[in-house]
């Protein structure tokens, strides 16, 4: 399915659009929930869903009209998502259920899944929404996607078109809740801080590690303050904690691993298995190194925002590519 579903079309185009497709979603939907057909009317008529969901998206976040600085704020605007569509039991005896969510994907796409058999204990019944996933991954229903989900779409909604608004509906309230967290923040920066925050807030929940977050909150402090020397300094440290939390993980490190390991030394140990870092990988690394090591020996302070980007980017990919990605002795 093409990254931008509904590129270049205007609010009538997309209104248009989704009364076209409407009845036809409306009706899969309500023709599995009744029993009067099996879960493939949804997977036969997945990929209409699909862009009946993103046409509901950007028609509801047209009309929300939120300033352009916020925009990246909705996630769905601008990344893709991976929609999950699974067919559960309903606590409405003789009628069944969709369970709805979504994780962070490549590319925007669908997956309808077949959980009736498995979700008819009284457990998943009464369980909230992160509570159904995690049934559904103990039980093997769906693969563990947990550091992928994206949180504001686990929200309840078995319809698509209310389960697309409540997750607008979610993301603005994390803009607000965002752009009131701290009341030492100065203003002149808000809708900067709030990006950053929001784009990085999954990382800080998957790792769940409080000093990690500390350490990065201190980062963002300096950052809106417009102190570049001092979080693109602080970002160098959080860029080692990462790297160590990350040997830690696939438990890298033996008894030789020092104290206050160097650049070397983590990007040595990071191309031993299974993790087995390729040349390309290992120059990126070091040029982040780089560039946190020029701040650290500059004089003057003038440290760039571009460089404090940088490192925050660096930081965002290698979360992606090392800490999320479940390594084997065979990886690579």
């Amino acid at each position: 399915m093409d990254r931008d579903l509904t590129e270049n079309m205007s609010l009538v185009e997309i209104e248009e659009e989704i009364l076209k497709i409407e009845s036809e979603v409306i009706g899969s939907f309500a023709r599995f929930w009744d029993k009067r057909n099996e879960i493939d009317i949804l997977e036969s008529n997945a990929q209409v869903i699909l862009r009946f969901a993103k046409l509901n998206y950007e028609y509801h976040l047209a009309i929300l009209d939120p300033d352009e600085s916020d925009e990246e704020l909705f996630f769905w605007k601008n990344n893709c998502l991976k929609v999950w569509c699974v067919g559960v039991n309903s606590k409405s005896a003789g009628r069944r259920d969709t369970l709805l969510f979504a994780t962070i994907s490549d590319e925007n796409e669908i997956v309808v899944i077949d959980g009736i058999n498995e979700t008819s204990s009284p457990k998943f019944l009464r369980s909230d929404t992160p509570e159904k996933i995690k049934f559904l991954i103990d039980e093997k229903v769906i693969p563990d996607v947990k550091s992928s989900i994206v949180k504001n779409s686990a929200n309840g909604h078995t319809t698509i078109r209310g389960w697309v608004q409540q997750l607008l509906e979610n993301e603005s309230k994390s803009i607000e809740k965002l752009a009131t967290s701290s009341t030492e923040l100065f203003d002149f920066n808000k809708a900067t801080i709030r990006a950053k925050k929001y784009k990085f807030s999954e990382m800080l929940e998957t790792i769940d590690n409080e000093q990690f977050t500390i350490e990065f909150d201190e980062c963002l402090y300096a950052y809106n303050r417009e102190k570049w020397f001092v979080c693109a300094a602080g970002l160098g440290g959080v860029l080692e904690h990462l790297l160590y939390l990350i040997l830690e993980k696939n438990k890298m490190m033996d008894k030789d691993f020092p104290d206050d390991p160097t650049a070397k030394i983590y990007t040595e140990y990071l191309s031993r298995r299974p993790i087995k870092l390729k040349k390309r990988e290992r120059t990126h690394i070091r040029t982040l190194f780089l560039t946190r090591n020029s701040i650290s020996h500059f004089n003057h302070g003038f440290t760039s925002k571009d460089q404090c980007s940088h490192l925050m980017n660096g930081i965002r990919d290698i979360f992606e590519n090392y800490y999320l990605k479940e390594f084997t002795t065979e990886s690579k």
